[in-house]
């Protein structure tokens, strides 16, 4: 991703050719490049690790896909090879240099899609069939630097010395503003509190994911802040399945009990916006028809006493210890929004689950749960990468599954049109407000602090930051 504009450049492909229809993209390698257990980057790798993305039910079994988000290449191609919804007909190696994509519908933001670290190219070393989380554990990829040690979370990096592009070793003369760092070790610190006091006492360099209430202590302490644009969403989840949540009224009672704006200015950065649609205006296809919920208490209330709801109570599912871009404080988020809907005559059960102990799979195991909250970030810049994980396809999620939905969506993905396809999002946008299947609350502003050895760090909406552009003082 181009960190100006968000469009596609050269990296690993150096070129890409696509024929008039849309369906055949030949993509041409770079030469020279080298994984870094040695071996050379050619069209076969390239094939071997798209087979595989493509074959991760298989690989994984479908029942253990069923319990997380909706994977990116799904959520791209319409399924996983040999699904009757893949648009994905065929990937080949034409000749060493040269990969063809062969799909039976157009997608016109592509290219885009495949810069997703989820398709970023590794050794075929390390796909086994035999043991799926190879690649997980020892990942081998071709970039700047290499994975060295993995402990708890933690990694390693080291500048890799046969990088295509250089090594990332140079003098002060040949980078005056400063040169990258040869070793990088990335941290899981999930509490802010410990993260800015790692900082301030120079233990790491940089920490990402600044919270409100640690804003003040770093303007205070003169540490230089960087603040991304808006790129992401935190919604409340509704489980349709739910005997209580099925009802509309139900949903739209929770919707008008949320004080959006006190949510934000007690728990976001400053530049955070209320969300009424889940697209960040970024993308250009708000919707100025898609009802808006704001907040009524006395609505609310009207509407739980016509639904009949009676106060039973509703499993609420919130992270603990973890910080995401779209939820700095998970839980004080979950108290405004408890408190709010307690306010209106909702009986919250709250089912606090710490991150890294399997949030999502656990709130997705659980036929009775009610609400929940999550988020996502959008990893490039199309209306796509924000509906279609969400509602591409019937949602174990929301447990919502709309025809209209999954065919405006199908339209929009091959529209070549720009208008044309803003207003098939826009109709997304409408349908899925009408039948809330989740209630957009936030786009947040994320930011991160630097320490006094770091120079510059490079920002980006959809947090393609490579180490090498980073710049020591």
């Amino acid at each position: 991703m181009d960190q100006e504009t968000g469009a596609t450049e050269p990296l690993l492909a150096r070129d890409v050719d696509v024929d008039e229809a849309g369906l055949v993209h030949r993509f041409t390698l770079r030469e020279g490049v080298l994984f870094h257990d040695a071996t050379a980057l050619d069209a076969d790798a390239v094939v071997a690790n798209v087979e595989r993305w493509g074959r991760l039910p298989e690989l994984h079994g479908s029942g253990n896909l069923r319990r997380t988000a909706t994977l990116p290449f799904e959520a791209i191609f319409g399924g996983y090879l040999g699904d009757e919804d893949c648009v994905l007909e065929s990937v080949e190696a034409e000749d060493p240099s040269t990969v063809v994509l062969t799909l039976s519908e157009p997608i016109v933001f592509l290219h885009q899609a495949l810069t997703l670290p989820a398709f970023g190219i590794v050794s075929p070393a390390v796909l086994s069939d035999d043991d799926p989380g190879l690649v997980a554990r020892s990942p081998v990829g071709t970039g700047a630097y290499r994975v060295m040690e993995t402990h708890e979370g933690d990694v390693t990096l080291e500048a890799f010395p046969d990088y295509w592009n250089g090594p990332v070793t140079a003098s002060a003369e040949e980078t005056p503003d400063g040169p990258a760092p040869e070793r990088v070790e990335i941290r899981a610190i999930p509490r802010s509190f410990d993260r800015l006091r790692d900082l301030q006492r120079g233990q790491v360099d940089v920490y990402d994911y600044i919270t409100a209430d640690n804003l003040r202590p770093l303007v205070q302490s003169g540490r230089l802040i960087l603040q991304r644009d808006p790129f992401s969403v935190l919604y409340l989840g509704f489980n349709l399945a739910h005997p209580v949540m099925e009802d509309h009224r139900v949903r739209e009672a929770a919707a008008r009990a949320i004080n959006r704006s006190d949510l934000v200015s007690e728990h976001f950065l400053e530049g955070t916006r209320p969300a009424h649609q889940f697209t960040p205006a970024a993308l250009g296809v708000q919707s100025e028809t898609a009802e808006r919920y704001g907040r009524d208490l006395q609505e609310a209330q009207d509407l739980l006493d016509d639904a009949g709801y009676d106060g039973e109570p509703l499993r609420f599912y919130y992270p603990m210890t973890a910080t995401r871009s779209y939820l700095p404080r998970p839980e004080a988020v979950y108290a405004s929004l408890a408190r709010d809907l307690t306010q209106a005559g909702f009986v919250i059960e709250p089912r606090p689950v710490p991150w890294d102990a399997g949030y999502l799979e656990e709130l997705l195991e659980d036929d009775d749960r009610a609400m929940h909250l999550l988020g996502r970030n959008g990893g490039y810049r199309s209306p796509h990468s924000f509906f279609g994980p969400l509602f591409q396809r019937s949602s174990r999620e929301f447990g919502y599954d709309s025809d209209d939905v999954q065919d405006l969506l199908h339209q929009a993905r091959s529209e070549t049109d720009d208008e044309q396809r803003a207003t098939l999002y826009r109709e997304v946008a409408d349908v899925v407000a009408e039948d809330l299947p989740a209630l957009p609350l936030v786009h947040p502003i994320s930011g991160l602090a630097l320490g006094r050895r770091v120079a510059d760090y490079p920002m980006s909406p959809v947090l393609f930051e490579p180490f090498r552009q980073i710049r020591m003082s």
